[in-house]
């Protein structure tokens, strides 16, 4: 195990990607899961101390240096981007998709091949976590606009400005989820939190949580 102050990066895991993976019994079980846009491996390294099987895409290679010095040698990083769906590299069928605060950075075609690739590496019964911004987010239409529920952001405070956002209505969410993504019967709680990012106080966060089981 390795030391709390030693850990590079974020230390902890999602609250909600903790929720799933105990209230869903995957902690009573071993599988192999993927995680997009895993930065420095906060979320994957609760699995990988249950001795799960893991593999973590993210664009920054910084983020994914911290990732291997936080999973060890075993995990499967590869540097990609989302854009395109899933890229090469990711051989072994997947039990647990993450995808965390990685939807509100694509457009919408982007969303759709990873969509597709997401189910073509899917094992059967394999389980599907999101979280994404809703479009009560104070974040919301701060910037350039770039399509529907889209801008460019100008949020210095969040470290985001200049970067692509995507927001979703709820009832638009669930229905990318259950249909493009396959998940049946959802579990779906909408978190409405304030933050601390850069010396200030970030209010109004808003975003939509969505976990359940992929069709086979």
């Amino acid at each position: 195990m390795r030391a709390l102050q030693d850990i590079q990066g974020l230390k902890f895991p999602d609250d909600y990607v903790i929720r799933h993976f105990y209230k869903t019994g995957l902690h009573n079980r071993k599988g192999h899961v993927l995680e997009v846009g895993c930065a420095a491996g906060n979320n994957l390294m609760l699995y990988a101390d249950y001795g799960w099987q893991v593999t973590g895409v993210d664009i920054l290679p910084e983020a994914l240096a911290q990732a291997r010095h936080n999973l060890g040698p075993d995990a499967t990083l590869i540097e990609a981007s989302a854009d395109d769906g899933l890229p090469a590299g990711i051989t072994q069928p997947v039990d647990v998709v993450l995808l965390p605060n990685v939807l509100c950075y694509l457009r919408d075609e982007g969303v759709a091949a990873l969509a597709k690739a997401v189910c073509a590496h899917a094992a059967p019964g394999a389980s599907l976590f999101v979280r994404t911004r809703l479009i009560d987010d104070y974040r919301y239409s701060k910037g350039e606009p770039a399509g529907p529920d889209s801008f460019i952001l100008d949020t210095v405070e969040t470290g985001e400005a200049g970067l692509f956002h995507r927001f979703y209505s709820r009832d638009a969410l669930v229905d990318l989820i259950t249909g493009a993504f396959g998940v049946v019967n959802p579990s779906i709680f909408h978190i409405r939190f304030d933050n601390h990012q850069a010396g200030q106080l970030i209010a109004n966060n808003s975003d939509l949580v969505i976990w359940g089981e992929m069709a086979s």
